[in-house]
C-alpha cells in the first residue's frame, strides 16, 4: 500500500493505494502516530484507491479512531470502494468512525464550528 499525504491547516489528508492489509500495517501506524504527535486535530483517511481490507487494517482503524478521540482530534474514512464499504460495515466501524461520501464532505467537518455545550 501506498501513502501520499495533503495537509491543509490543522487537517491532513492520507491518500491511500492498494490492499490495506497486515503487510501495510506498520508505514500506517507510522503516519497516524507522527501526524498525533505533530497536533494534527482530523485526519481524512481517503479509501477511494483502496482494493482491500484485512481484519488487521479494520483494528488499525479503530485504534487510531480511538487515540484521536483522547487527544480530541478526529478520524474519518472517505469514499471507499463498494467491496470495502461492505467490510467496513460488516464490521460496524461506522459506528465508531464517520465515512464520508467525498473528501469535501469530511473537510466540512472540520471547518465546523465545535457545538456549544450548556
Amino acid at each position: 500500500m501506498q501513502i501520499t499525504e495533503q495537509q491543509e491547516d490543522s487537517v491532513v489528508v492520507l491518500e491511500l493505494e492498494g490492499r490495506f492489509d497486515f503487510g501495510a500495517r506498520k508505514v500506517f501506524k507510522d503516519a497516524v502516530e507522527r501526524l498525533q504527535k505533530e497536533g494534527c486535530s482530523h485526519i481524512i483517511i481517503n479509501m477511494e484507491h483502496v482494493s482491500f481490507v484485512d481484519s488487521s487494517a479494520l483494528g488499525l482503524l479503530v485504534i487510531a479512531h480511538q487515540n484521536l478521540k483522547v487527544k480530541h482530534a478526529q478520524l474519518s474514512l472517505v469514499n471507499p470502494q463498494p467491496y470495502v464499504r461492505q467490510v467496513l460495515d460488516l464490521a460496524n466501524v461506522p459506528k465508531m468512525v464517520q465515512i464520508f461520501p467525498t473528501l469535501l464532505d469530511a473537510k466540512r467537518v472540520s471547518s465546523s464550528p465545535a457545538p456549544v455545550s450548556s
